[in-house]
């Protein structure tokens, strides 16, 4: 397709989106095709402007009316397409398929390794179930067999139906919803349990071979992309995205598409330029303004020798800009 033609499809789309009738979209889809288009026609050139098509029956009335206002022929400019004429054109193409509906999106293919994954979830569910186990007994007194194998599989089943519901959660609005939170929760007290039965040390092990690493891989076997939560709109993502941004720019690493050796020579003039005014009391000040003069590269930069001179200049006359009379706002 050519950029003429995608300009043209796009007007036609345009017009069309401002046509607030059935009728008027299929007036338009005349006036613009071809003429001596069928009603068939008239319903493929609208599908193919991503228009829903209308029924053949409401296209076929509203067709028949402009041919006859028109005073329409045939494809070949010489039979008056009248009444009877129309009829059995009709009836042959009502005889004709209708065009067929965009195929929906098919389901995403499991990732690759799934099965792995699910092997990896499953043996750390393993250490996740001993730590349980030995917790339920240690620390809570709970001796029954039965009754801890009951308590303690409360915790790793709820794990798995956190899982398979993120997992449809990002494959129908890609967010992983609520039973992301409610899975970490259970992490958080998998690990309060793991650092009260074994300490800090083999406590952290427990954790990041149970629970954690399970819920990880569970992510990875279930195709929950890690991606999806940059799609989050909530207060904290912004607050999140918002201090990440100023931190950043803090740091003189905002993204203004400069590169880390651009970044260096700016700042290296700016410090020049503070240098050069600064008192002759600064220590180290002619050797520190040697070095902030060469890390610039002003001697073989025209731009950046005229940016630190503009910094320069700036500084010089910082009290001036007070002085400076403004024309009223209001």
């Amino acid at each position: 397709m050519t950029t003429d033609e995608v300009g043209t499809l796009t007007d036609h789309r345009a017009e069309l989106g401002r046509l607030s009738t059935k009728k008027a979209q299929i007036v338009y889809a005349l006036e613009n095709m071809p003429r001596g288009g069928t009603v068939e026609d008239v319903r493929r050139w609208l599908h193919k402007q991503g228009q829903v098509v209308p029924t053949a029956s409401h296209a076929r009335t509203i067709v028949n009316e402009w041919r006859a206002r028109n005073g329409m022929t045939d494809t070949g400019g010489h039979v008056l397409l009248t009444p009877e004429l129309i009829a059995e054109l009709d009836k042959a193409e009502a005889t004709s398929p209708a065009p067929e509906p965009p195929a929906e999106p098919a389901e995403p293919s499991k990732p690759a390794g799934a099965k792995g994954f699910y092997a990896v979830a499953l043996m750390s569910i393993g250490v996740s179930v001993d730590t349980s186990w030995r917790f339920f007994e240690q620390r809570l007194g709970i001796t029954d067999v039965v009754e801890r194998v009951v308590l303690f599989s409360v915790m790793e089943a709820a794990l798995v139906a956190c899982g398979w519901a993120m997992r449809g959660g990002v494959r129908r609005d890609g967010r992983p919803g609520p039973a992301r939170l409610v899975a970490w929760a259970l992490t958080a007290f998998a690990a309060f349990a793991a650092f009260s039965l074994s300490g800090p040390v083999a406590g952290t092990a427990r954790v990041l071979l149970g629970p954690v690493l399970g819920l990880v891989m569970l992510h990875l076997a279930l195709g929950i992309e890690i991606r999806a939560s940059r799609q989050r709109t909530t207060t904290w993502a912004r607050v999140g995205r918002e201090l990440r941004e100023r931190l950043l720019s803090l740091l003189g690493l905002g993204d203004d598409h400069r590169d880390a050796a651009a970044r260096t020579r700016d700042k290296a003039a700016l410090r020049a330029a503070k240098l050069a005014l600064a008192s002759r009391w600064t220590p180290r000040r002619k050797a520190r303004l040697r070095k902030a003069l060469h890390a610039s590269h002003v001697a073989h930069d025209p731009t950046q020798r005229d940016r630190m001179l503009r910094e320069l200049g700036v500084l010089q006359h910082a009290d001036e800009l007070a002085k400076i009379s403004q024309p009223s706002p209001w």
